[in-house]
């Protein structure tokens, strides 16, 4: 009676142990479900699949099927993109060479269509030995929607604009680049111990000469550190030369990661797009300002062209300059006897004495119908803006106009002198324009400089 007594015990605790060992089965199958997908395991060298787990075929676990069926079936879902991908990563050649390789675990995203929709799919492959020559692939699966839009949105707007990331410990001099373009684009070391010096290498070998000083200056760990406590960021553009492209633009941006151990995420964006776009805007602008400060008969600045580049040159420069006021005599005897044409044709060559006598650093401009001026930003002493008068009457005497009728060309200039005369473009115009009547009073086809000719 005690031995059936103890034997009826041990069965009692063996079917509690088998029930309690069903609902945990039962619990970690419930598990994987909510995890998984599906969990297969393909022996690749016999081309059969044991389905251990499958949301679609609850009723079907632990059956047997040809692995090649299987991805026959589920290839239709697929894009054309998944179907590849499906096929070069997890048929029973990719995973045998997968094995023999040495390769023992990889994972890849699929894309698949559902509802007229790409969704995607995650599929975590390991591999295991069973005896000899021979493997299991487990293959876990599970839908990755929310995981892939992320990431995509992530290469698509974080890693493909930016040619890299480097986390950069500061406080140890040290950083790891774990992220890099492969566009050819110069990179910096993926590790280093010594921040510092491979920064300066690295200005010194690939920035652009101009900008090499500022990006070591704006790179030091020091500068990043204040500048993110000021501002939250540290960010600046610099040139790089690249050996595809050339000339390339930069944008380099430090942000903390864990400020309390100054880990500090370093990215550098390609903006050269985006600089040579506003370049060509800039330039645009510049060419219509220009135009907009240009006579359109002669090419010489315009009344509004020359009053800001003569002021300009005033607030720059602390010595002495000259203003000369040119009226050319008998112009209205021009416009009568020979027509507005010609009187057109003779301005134009006049602007072309002006260009060719007042030198390299002269500006000129048409401010009347035959009035002009010449600024010369630098001179020495006055006799410098009289040798340029006097060269200047004696081309406009010589300029050539039809011989019938044509009257006598030549010039009346007055000259002001900066600062004596005047220190503003307003100033040295009302003394220049006096001292232009006095010369076409003297006589006309001379210059005037006021009482230092008298």
């Amino acid at each position: 009676m005690a031995n059936s007594a103890a034997e009826d015990d041990g069965r009692r605790k063996q079917q509690d142990a088998g029930t309690e060992d069903a609902g945990l089965c039962g619990s970690l199958m419930e598990a994987l479900n909510g995890m998984f997908y599906s969990i297969l395991q393909v022996d690749p060298a016999e081309d059969t699949v044991l389905i251990l787990q499958s949301i679609d075929r609850p009723a079907g676990s632990q059956i047997r099927m040809s692995w090649s069926e299987i991805m026959n079936i589920y290839s239709v879902l697929l894009t054309e993109e998944g179907q590849k991908k499906f096929r070069e990563r997890l048929s029973c050649e990719a995973l045998l060479a997968e094995w023999r390789s040495g390769e023992r675990s990889f994972s890849q995203d699929i894309p698949y269509i559902k509802e007229g929709k790409t969704n995607w799919l995650s599929i975590m492959v390991q591999i295991r030995e069973t005896s000899g020559d021979s493997c299991r692939a487990y293959i876990f699966v599970r839908r990755n929607d929310e995981e892939h839009l992320l990431k995509s949105i992530i290469d698509l707007y974080v890693y493909n604009s930016c040619d890299y990331f480097i986390y950069l410990d500061a406080k140890n001099n040290s950083y790891v680049m774990f992220s890099g373009s492969s566009s050819g684009t110069p990179l910096p070391p993926e590790t280093c111990d010594d921040y510092a010096s491979a920064l300066v290498d690295y200005a010194r070998d690939f920035v652009v000469p101009e900008d090499q000083e500022m990006v070591i200056r704006e790179m030091q760990i020091d500068r990043v550190l204040q500048q993110i406590e000021m501002h939250g960021s540290h960010s600046f553009f610099c040139g790089v030369s690249d050996p595809v492209r050339g000339y390339t633009r930069k944008q380099l941006t430090y942000r903390y990661y864990d400020r309390s151990a100054q880990m500090i995420l370093l990215s550098r964006t390609d903006v050269t797009g985006v600089y040579l776009e506003e370049r060509a805007r800039q330039e645009e602008l510049r060419d219509m300002q220009l135009q907009a400060q240009t006579d359109t008969l002669t090419g010489l600045f315009n009344y509004r062209g020359i009053f800001e580049r003569v002021e300009e040159a005033l607030s720059l420069r602390s010595g002495k300059s000259a203003l000369l006021f040119l009226d050319l005599d008998n112009f209205k005897q021009v416009n009568d006897t020979l027509g507005h044409p010609e009187g057109d044709r003779l301005l134009k060559k006049v602007a072309r004495v002006l260009r060719t006598q007042s030198g390299k650093r002269g500006i000129q401009g048409r401010v009347g119908g035959d009035e002009f001026i010449v600024f010369l930003p630098e001179i020495s002493d006055a006799g410098q803006a009289k040798d340029c008068a006097q060269r200047i009457c004696e081309s406009v005497s010589k300029l050539s106009l039809p011989m019938n009728g044509a009257p006598t060309i030549s010039c009346s200039v007055g000259i002001a002198v900066a600062p004596e005369d005047g220190q503003n473009y307003n100033s040295l115009v009302r003394c220049a324009d006096r001292h232009a009547y006095r010369a076409k009073a003297l006589g006309k086809n001379r210059f005037f400089l006021g009482k230092r000719e008298e």
